[in-house]
């Protein structure tokens, strides 16, 4: 999850050590390349989604996993995509 995205959805009433504590989780921290970290941005998963269809399911759990874990609201068309890549993800 973008932190800027998490900052939009909930993080701007963070603590210090709250904000620290997301950057760093490694449930929200995976290696990618420069490329796709930067056409990543500050999106959510209703305007960006892994280059790899087949990392799709993961990339949405592990940000369901986060918003959970830090109590960060979420915008319709964030929710329908993850919904929607989730639904696929059990077929």
């Amino acid at each position: 999850m973008p932190l800027a995205w998490g900052w939009r959805h909930g993080g701007n009433t963070w603590t210090e050590q709250q904000r620290e504590q997301f950057a760093n989780d490694p449930i929200n921290l995976q290696a990618v390349d420069g490329a796709t970290n930067s056409s990543k941005s500050d999106s959510g998963p209703g305007d960006w989604m892994p280059p790899s269809a087949a990392s799709h399911c993961e990339y949405a759990a592990r940000f369901v996993l986060v918003l959970m874990a830090y109590d960060l609201t979420v915008d319709d068309a964030d929710r329908q995509a993850l919904t929607g890549t989730l639904d696929s993800c059990r077929a």
